[in-house]
């Protein structure tokens, strides 16, 4: 047995408490492991014997839910008898079964029974991980203000036009603009919007914020803000915005008091070292990087975060370079706002590991950028094979807990990267592939403003070009293609959080989502040939229905019988 393979540990995605009296545990094998059994119980439950401590035991078997080059996955759900339990694991190879503690690994005769051996997690109730409900079942439309829509805006801008664009160059999107498409967005299927920044700023990105308190006047007005949500939640669609609590821009005015004066109060809000000595993000100037473990910051942006909550309602906060950030602030903030609103979403972008934030304290979820990396990978850059793909996204899949994937933001491309059709050589078989891979995956999906149009645009700021409303969106077929798509996942929920995951064996990306009521199979033909599947009559509820797929094909098909 490759014993050198095993892992597990009483904390973080490897034993997370799901509900009250429930704990999802998850260890990893070796290659060679045949089956896993959790052995678990109360540790006080016994009758005390000869000064000792004994136990009444419950098993569990594992299932797989994961393989990879190296590893297996084995995961299951105990309820511990009293919030406490210890417990370990019976691991089996073909010739070999030892059992696994928190001290190590031993045969199966030489089980101790001191203390230490096993593993020991105790369940609080208020540090359990909860998230908003409603975030599960929303399909999130990314807009980035500036060049969205406009409407009513008497200042003279740029002309709208289709084509490449400069960050330097404003063009009049505002918030009374998104109000004039809540019925568009509703229509496609949307019912949740993600703002980028729409506070006082010089730019038009607003990632250099200079007035929290102030919506941006190219922009609009706080009543107009107040409008934007109460009309989206007239139609079911949350609102949230995006928070910038790293840096500052050059005319925050606690900053403009620190360069203009050196006793300044506001000198420790910063990383000072001088005048023109100061931490930034990246290595832009005009962007000073807050101090944000300083208990005046903490207060300030805290106050920021609720103070939106309260006077226009909104939804959620997206928390832009959110690893920079202390996490004494993120646990903070998070009880300001959920005393405001106890079912705000709090959206934190990081890039990689992020199971630091996901313990119920700080993030309801990331940016899910490495879910769908893995696809890109395959698809547009053809580094990986299509095993390693699916290597690539058990590895995803199980580094977080169930219950955390559901709340995932997933998405393919935003302000920061090239737009999905580019990326895809303007490819519109491999767009719908991998946005179909996309809605049929755990987590709540986004679309950036225009993949409905197949909008093009390269790296930043060629990704963040102008939203064309002639011809019609909705008479191109990208907008109807997700439109069917958010359809089919709105009316199956077994391709949402509620269905489980089971890779079909073959040439293609397939597995098998499935709930207590039904059973769907997804395929997507990522090859460069054709490939034979076996499809029973009247099953497909989505592509033609054939035995053979096409390259870059989709078809959805429900199982006869559920």
């Amino acid at each position: 047995m490759n014993k050198s393979a095993i892992y597990h540990r009483s904390q973080d995605n490897w034993c997370f408490p799901i509900a009250n009296d429930r704990m999802e545990l998850r260890i990893r094998t070796g290659l060679d492991t045949i089956r896993v059994t959790c052995e678990f119980g109360d540790q006080h439950e016994g009758e005390p014997v000869d000064l000792k401590w004994t136990w009444k035991s419950r098993t569990i078997e594992m299932k797989r839910s994961g393989l990879t080059e190296y590893h297996q996955y084995w995961t299951c759900v105990v309820k511990p008898p009293h919030r406490r339990m210890k417990y370990h694991f019976l691991i089996s190879a073909a010739n070999e079964t030892i059992v696994f503690g928190e001290t190590g690994i031993l045969s199966l005769k030489d089980i101790p029974d001191n203390f230490n051996y096993f593993f020991f997690p105790y369940m609080h109730h208020k540090e359990l991980y909860h998230a908003p409900k409603w975030v599960a079942d929303t399909i999130w439309y990314q807009i980035f203000p500036d060049r969205f829509t406009k409407a009513g805006n008497e200042k003279e801008f740029k002309p709208w036009h289709n084509g490449p664009v400069r960050n330097a160059d404003h063009y009049g999107g505002n918030l009374k603009g998104i109000i004039l498409k809540l019925d568009y967005l509703k229509e496609l299927g949307i019912n949740g919007i993600y703002l980028t920044p729409i506070f006082a700023s010089p730019s038009t990105h607003k990632y250099d914020t200079e007035d929290y308190f102030r919506i941006d006047p190219d922009f609009g007005t706080e009543e107009d803000l107040i409008n934007l949500v109460k009309e989206a939640h007239v139609r079911g669609i949350k609102v949230m915005l995006d928070a910038v609590f790293n840096h500052v821009g050059a005319k925050f005015k606690p900053w403009l008091d620190v360069s203009t004066h050196a006793d300044s109060p506001y000198r420790d809000w910063f990383y000072l070292k001088d005048v023109d000595q100061y931490e930034t993000f990246a290595f832009e100037k005009n962007m000073p990087k807050l101090n944000t473990e300083h208990p005046d910051v903490i207060d300030y942006f805290c106050n920021v975060g609720a103070y939106w909550i309260e006077k226009a309602d909104i939804d959620g906060w997206r928390l832009d370079v959110a690893n920079e950030i202390s996490h004494t602030f993120w646990r903070e903030f998070r009880k300001r706002v959920r005393n405001v609103k106890p079912d705000v979403y709090v959206l934190g972008e990081v890039w990689h590991d992020a199971m630091p934030w996901l313990q119920g304290d700080q993030f309801d979820a990331v940016m899910n950028y490495p879910y769908t990396k893995i696809l890109l990978e395959l698809i547009a850059h053809k580094k990986i094979s299509l095993r390693e793909f699916r290597f690539g996204i058990d590895e995803i899949r199980n580094h977080y807990p169930t219950i955390v994937q559901a709340n995932q933001f997933n998405l393919f491309d935003s302000h920061d990267t090239m737009r999905l059709t580019t990326l895809l050589k303007n490819d519109r078989s491999k767009v719908k592939g991998a946005l179909a891979f996309l809605f049929v995956s755990p987590g709540s999906p986004c679309i950036y403003y225009g993949t409905e149009i197949a909008l093009q645009g390269g790296n930043d700021p060629d990704c963040r070009r102008l939203m064309q409303w002639s011809p019609d969106p909705k008479e191109n077929e990208m907008y109807s293609f997700i439109q069917s798509w958010i359809k089919l996942r709105k009316d199956h929920p077994a391709l949402a959080n509620a269905g489980s995951w089971e890779w079909i064996d073959g040439e293609l990306i397939a597995f098998k989502r499935s709930d207590a009521n039904e059973t769907l199979s997804f395929f997507f033909n990522p090859t460069d040939k054709p490939v034979t599947i076996m499809i029973p009559e009247g099953t497909c509820l989505f592509g033609k229905e054939k035995s053979l797929l096409c390259p870059n094909e989709i078809m959805l098909m429900k199982q006869v019988g559920k």
